[in-house]
């Protein structure tokens, strides 16, 4: 699909959020650029175009989300984890650096009754990623970043094994995750990306 075509739809596909915003006096959409600051990027929606291909690999292999925990990286105001809190997932969670977004994504999520809970930390230092198998990013930092999450991430495989699935939308430095061990498993819109770590030998090899 062209840039432009992906563009376009992206925006269209934020209109039902905006209604949403609408009628439940809540606050996912809208662009917020003061966010991108030391090395972490602006926040930007995610597309609810993705959310069915996510819903059915999730269903598919994952339980649905049953025996499964999930963490958004960077969840900006909170829209993903609406989204996983109404599956299956044994816990929802989101960490998010910037302290004003961390607070309006306790606000949605409030209004909204999801169960998920948001935690205001940096992936790079974050010490949480062993409570969970299964991780979300919208392109929320920079390499450097990102390396180093991914770093903390396979290293919690020592203290608990385990299958580790990683969506990554917009995926910039997907290299990073194949170079730590995971393997691209499959695409789906918007440009979203699986990666798949199989078990703890593969992932210490890469630390």
């Amino acid at each position: 699909m062209l840039p432009s075509v992906y563009t376009l739809t992206y925006f269209v596909s934020l209109l039902p959020l905006w209604l949403y915003d609408l009628f439940c006096g809540t606050e996912y959409g809208g662009i917020d650029r003061n966010g991108d600051r030391d090395g972490h990027f602006a926040y930007f929606p995610s597309s609810v175009f993705s959310f069915p291909f996510l819903k059915g690999y999730i269903k598919k292999h994952l339980s649905g989300g049953r025996g499964h925990s999930v963490l958004d990286i960077g969840c900006g105001k909170g829209f993903v984890l609406l989204f996983f809190s109404r599956l299956r997932f044994d816990a929802v969670a989101g960490i998010e650096y910037d302290k004003k977004l961390c607070c309006l994504a306790r606000n949605n999520l409030w209004h909204s009754g999801a169960d998920a809970k948001v935690y205001h930390a940096d992936a790079a230092d974050y010490t949480g990623y062993v409570h969970y198998d299964t991780f979300y990013l919208y392109n929320p930092f920079d390499k450097a970043i990102l390396k180093q999450c991914i770093s903390r991430i396979t290293a919690s495989l020592k203290e608990r094994p385990r299958k580790l699935v990683v969506f990554y939308c917009n995926p910039v430095y997907g290299s990073i995750l194949k170079e730590k061990g995971f393997r691209e498993e499959g695409h789906f819109y918007y440009k979203t990306r699986v990666f798949v770590l199989d078990g703890v030998k593969s992932g210490q090899d890469k630390i």
